[in-house]
């Protein structure tokens, strides 16, 4: 035998070797999908298409908290409802939210479902019942302004 030979046959089983306990396992499992019927498939994949999802999701909350709005120089707001931002009049959450005439930590939500309502920035309102709850709840939040004197800057 030649020394070509043998190298020949030490190739073949080495890769003989090396394949055996790839092949002896069992191949894995396909990983399944959350939804099994192919007909919610079907709605999630056209919701997904049309962007509907997360505004129906945010429509059936029974609350609305208003987490803040950032006012621009140029007039431009965005409100966050429900932990999304939302713009002008954007109806992304379900409600339109604008500035309120009394006062710049107040916003006036309205929705085609519930009647106007006046929130301040931090509370949520009630959709059912239209009662505002601070997210404090009994609490309160006391500042002790600093008094400049003698001795202190």
């Amino acid at each position: 035998m030649n020394q070509h030979h043998s190298r020949r046959i030490a190739l073949l089983l080495m890769l003989a070797t090396a394949a055996v306990p790839a092949l002896a396992q069992p191949a894995p499992e396909p990983l399944g999908r959350l939804l099994l019927t192919p007909e919610k498939r079907e709605l999630l994949d056209r919701q997904r298409a049309l962007n509907t999802l997360e505004a129906q999701t945010n429509n059936e909350e029974p609350q609305i908290l208003v987490n803040g709005q950032v006012r621009r120089s140029t007039g431009k707001r965005t409100t966050w409802i429900n932990g999304q931002a939302q713009n002008d009049t954007e109806t992304r959450t379900g409600v339109v939210a604008h500035p309120d005439a009394r006062g710049a930590e107040r916003v006036m939500i309205e929705s085609s479902e519930d009647p106007r309502a006046s929130v301040k920035v931090g509370e949520s309102l009630n959709r059912s019942t239209q009662e505002t709850a601070s997210p404090l709840g009994d609490g309160r939040i006391v500042v002790h302004k600093r008094t400049t004197g003698p001795g202190r800057p």
